[in-house]
């Protein structure tokens, strides 16, 4: 199908730089905006999509044509092509070095693109090197850098070594973003599993605390650093990972919440509930802070469940633990359990009334169950079979799944 709307707009834009005798068009020109916001409708989609490409070959085309008195009347629709080629011609291999602050590992664990690796300074690199097949001394000169200007125990912590095939903006630009969404799901399934705690807090972390990425590639000019202000620590064994089941189930979160394009409202929805999940287990687990950890829990599960409706601590207790089992814990229990920690949420809210530190093991199981409510948007669809109008997506079909279940609660 022709895209006419894109062909005329790119026409604008070029009669515009003929009229006005430009050489280039700016961010301040409205016929440039109008074409870019129109490509940009069209090749957003792509995984490799580079707004700086997108922008670049708009530009190459339009000093091409300035010489020229007419156009190709499907100029735009070429451009589109064109943008598409470039992306996938700038595609290269990068991987990502990712020390994992705090964490334990036996051995190591490779599934495909994810390389857990371990062991002494010499020995990680040695799999760095085998992993990529890039040159060893360029892996160690750039290491010992990395070590010298941004943290001397880069190299002491458990690492995953990460391979990411795309435009190396995206690449650069991403590499924090993707090493804090990984720590995340670690968190996740840690807790979606009901992990004993002294399964994985053995110690307090004895290294300097690491904020940096590494990113090397074949060529020199990929390799450099990721930053991120917010330290996540990770203190578990990483050990479950070497499950298959736990591998497949890491790769499914992963392909939503690291990789996906956010596709939807809904998916934006429970990607923060995600952020505010780890957010939340930060406050306790670095800080103790048992208010704050209950606040931003209970934060995650009203947007997931009760955003825009009245009487939350009913709708809370009624609905989530119809969603979600705890082992060993009756339904009735966790909607008392639910019903009375929203009550001291509600106390500190209104009264400033501090949730004491003895709420801990209760504050443990609802990160439990928001683990499990989180893992439902990847891993179960029956919310999917909900009855919708054709019209009506993702957020909807949830939000209408997640109200049945209280009115079917209530006048069953």
């Amino acid at each position: 199908m022709k895209n006419n709307k894109v062909n005329k707009l790119y026409e604008s834009a070029w009669n515009s730089m003929k009229s006005h005798d430009r050489t280039k068009l700016t961010l301040d020109d409205s016929v440039y905006i109008n074409l870019l916001s129109e490509l940009y409708k069209n090749v957003k989609n792509n995984p490799l999509f580079c707004e700086d490409i997108m922008i670049m070959c708009t530009d190459r085309f339009l000093n091409d044509d300035l010489e020229r008195d007419e156009i190709d009347k499907n100029r735009g629709e070429d451009l589109i092509q064109e943008i598409i080629k470039t992306l996938e011609l700038n595609k290269k291999v990068h991987y990502l070095l990712i020390p994992i602050n705090g964490a334990r590992l036996s051995r190591d664990i490779h599934f495909s693109p994810f390389h857990f690796i371990n062991g002494e300074e010499e020995e990680k690199e040695e799999k760095i090197q085998q992993i990529t097949g890039l040159e060893r001394y360029k892996i160690h000169n750039f290491i010992r850098h990395t070590q010298k200007s941004r943290s001397k125990d880069f190299m002491s912590y458990p690492m995953l070594v990460l391979q990411i095939d795309n435009v190396h903006a995206n690449a650069y630009s991403s590499a924090s973003a993707t090493a804090q969404k990984i720590f995340q799901i670690i968190k996740l399934m840690v807790y979606k599993s009901e992990t004993k705690k002294e399964f994985y807090e053995f110690v307090t972390n004895r290294y300097e605390d690491n904020y940096h990425v590494a990113i090397i590639g074949e060529e020199d000019w990929q390799f450099g650093h990721g930053t991120w202000r917010n330290l996540i620590q990770c203190r578990y064994s990483l050990d479950f990972l070497s499950e298959l089941n736990k591998q497949n189930e890491f790769i499914e979160l992963a392909n939503v919440f690291v990789f996906g394009n956010p596709k939807d409202d809904l998916h934006l929805k429970f990607l923060n509930a995600l952020a505010l999940f780890e957010k939340s287990l930060e406050q306790y687990e670095n800080w103790k802070d048992t208010t704050l950890s209950m606040m931003l829990l209970f934060s995650a599960a009203e947007s997931l469940l009760t955003e825009g409706d009245n009487e939350k601590k009913l709708r809370l207790s009624v609905i989530w633990p119809r969603l979600v089992n705890i082992t060993n814990r009756e339904q009735k229990d966790l909607c008392f359990l639910i019903r009375d920690t929203y009550e001291k949420r509600n106390n500190f809210v209104h009264a400033g009334s501090l949730i004491d530190d003895s709420e801990d093991k209760k504050l443990r199981i609802l990160h439990q169950m928001l683990a499990k409510l989180i893992s439902k948007y990847v891993l179960s669809d029956v919310w999917k079979n909900t009855a919708c109008q054709t019209e009506e997506k993702d957020i909807t079909q949830w939000k209408k799944y997640v109200r049945n279940i209280f009115t079917e609660a209530i006048y069953s």
